[in-house]
């Protein structure tokens, strides 16, 4: 029979260990193994050596009748061999449900719904472990169940509350998951009555210019930070007082000089609070979540848009339940002192779903003025735009995905734009890397490609492909959740599941193939970039800021 990756193991035990349960339930139960190790980690170091002894209960589920074997019969309390689906809505609760190498076998459909019966019948949590890149696999010695009938990824699981952790494997690997149970999906969330208020048409709002407070978070260059400082920018430009504040940091300069941007900045000395130094602003947007904890109480009205992280997808390596950033999140997230609005719909979904906030949504804008279309060169220039460092951007893809477009015989070029210079291998095409370039230089990379890649696992929003959609720039992009708000398979950008390097490799050489279908897409895009515009989006975000302000003077 088939068996799973030994590298996971001691993952999978360990987080079974840190659980303590009483009750085990492992679906698709296989040669055994996974109950061999829960016994040997939850009994044999309380000196429970014999059968008689054993306090934990173990059942299991089988589908193939034929894989039973004398460790089921000792280690199990007892396996039902049976289909999980004809059975699952007759199960007790357990504390753990397992389920190993498993969802691969079912289509995305049935999966899910699996999920949300198991989910419903856990104290604790379902622990899944599938292949990023499950083989190709039928029938396997007479068992039908054995076959392979979908891939997942981090986004097919979005509609739950879960803990992440990549586990790689060559040019594999496994994800592992723990998905918690949560009332939150099942029931309305919790509406503010600020959010309410804000919704009101009562509401009189004044057409004059505000004070506008923005605590940046850092000065380095990221996505987040950028969309911010292009906040402050166009809110200035429409008449408002924009002050920047942030931590001290020896210069005493608080904004970045990657970006032009010339407004009032306040440097904070740490550990004074911020609350000292806000008294003339009439409204203050975060720049982070972890702000929110020093703003408890402020006289002036707070607003904190989530745009996305790592810890908010559930990509933070500890899969507790109860594991720091867990904790953190949920104290940053669940108190009320401010109010909190999303970029993305895929945003407010996992802000419904894990901490039961329903949130308006303010996409991000671009500005079409400044990423303008350009003479592309036609000479095959494929521009990446992004950080190396981190995992979830996808470029180990990326550079699959082209390797596999260059053995194919097809020749071109790459540019890569980034914050620092990797260190790549094993490629023949050649690659220019531009490292921290200007906005000004940014935006001309932009105009002189050809296609833009974008491979990433998962995104709040992601910028970069709108940015290359209003340079008129055909796009090609994995569907990572966030671009979800503008891209649309076929008629703006060519789309793949995440990871699926196969498809991108075909849709880049679609496009360099057919000078037609590279500039239906431009224009396609370049259209629904200017609905985007940051003059349309800025318009709903300073009308966001002027209810709340007239909210917080009528209650004052």
């Amino acid at each position: 029979m088939p068996t799973s990756w030994y590298q996971i193991t001691p993952v999978i035990v360990e987080q079974i260990a840190l659980a303590r349960p009483q009750s085990i339930l492992d679906v698709g139960v296989g040669f055994g193994k996974y109950g061999v190790m829960i016994r040997d980690a939850l009994e044999l170091p309380l000196e429970r050596y014999h059968k008689h002894q054993w306090k934990i209960r173990i059942d299991g589920i089988e589908a193939f009748p034929e894989y039973k074997n004398p460790i089921h019969e000792f280690v199990y309390n007892q396996v039902f061999y049976v289909d999980i689906r004809a059975v699952v809505n007759q199960l007790p609760k357990y504390d753990v449900i397992l389920l190993i190498d498993v969802l691969e076998h079912f289509t995305k459909e049935e999966g899910l719904s699996l999920i949300r019966e198991l989910l419903a019948r856990t104290n604790k949590f379902v622990l899944i472990s599938t292949p990023l890149y499950p083989a190709p696999q039928h029938k396997y010695l007479g068992n039908e169940y054995e076959e392979h009938k979908s891939r997942w990824t981090l986004t097919d699981f979005l509609d739950f509350d879960f803990s992440y952790r990549f586990i790689p494997i060559g040019d594999n690997g496994a994800q592992v998951l723990t998905l918690f149970p949560t009332h939150f999906e099942e029931v309305e969330a919790t509406r503010d009555e600020r959010r309410d208020q804000l919704l009101s048409p009562a509401i009189e709002v004044a057409n004059n210019s505000l004070t506008i407070g923005y605590v940046l978070p850092h000065k380095n260059l990221t996505g987040g930070l950028k969309s911010l400082l292009e906040q402050m920018r166009h809110l200035q430009v429409r008449g408002h007082r924009v002050i920047a504040l942030g931590r001290a940091d020896g210069t005493g300069k608080v904004l970045p000089e990657w970006y032009p941007l010339e407004v009032e900045e306040i440097s904070v000395p740490y550990p004074q609070s911020y609350l000292n130094y806000i008294s003339s602003c009439d409204v203050v947007v975060l720049g982070w979540m972890s702000q929110t904890l020093e703003f408890v109480n402020s006289p002036v009205p707070v607003v904190y848009c989530e745009r996305g992280y790592e810890g908010l997808f559930g990509d933070c390596r500890d899969l507790s339940p109860n594991s720091p950033v867990r904790k953190y999140l949920r104290e940053c997230y669940e108190q009320s002192g401010y109010y909190l609005t999303a970029t993305s719909s895929t945003i407010a979904k996992i802000l419904k779903v894990r901490y039961g906030k329903e949130v308006m949504i303010i996409p991000n804008g671009v500005d079409a003025d400044f990423y303008r279309p350009g003479c592309r060169p036609n000479d095959g220039t494929i521009l990446l735009v992004g950080n190396p460092a981190l995992w979830f951007k996808g470029f180990d893809v990326a550079l699959r995905t082209l390797q596999k477009v260059w053995n194919s015989g097809h020749r071109f070029k790459v540019k890569w734009v980034c914050q620092i210079k990797p260190s790549v291998q094993g490629v023949n095409f050649p690659i220019e890397f531009i490292v921290n370039p200007p906005q000004e230089e940014l935006a001309e990379h932009y105009r002189s490609a050809d296609i833009f890649l974008f491979t990433s696992w998962y995104e709040g929003f992601g910028m970069p492909p709108l940015e290359a959609m209003a340079s008129g720039v055909p796009v090609v992009s994995t569907l990572c959740s966030g671009v979800d708000m503008y891209a649309v398979p076929g008629e703006n950008a060519l789309l793949a599941d995440p990871g699926d390097i196969d498809s991108l490799a075909y849709a880049v050489i679609c496009l360099l193939q057919d000078e037609k279908a590279r500039e239906f897409l431009a224009q396609k895009g370049r259209e629904t970039a200017l609905k985007f515009d940051i003059h349309n989006t800025i318009a709903l975000w300073e009308d966001y800021l002027r209810r709340i302000v007239a909210i917080h003077k009528g209650n004052h």
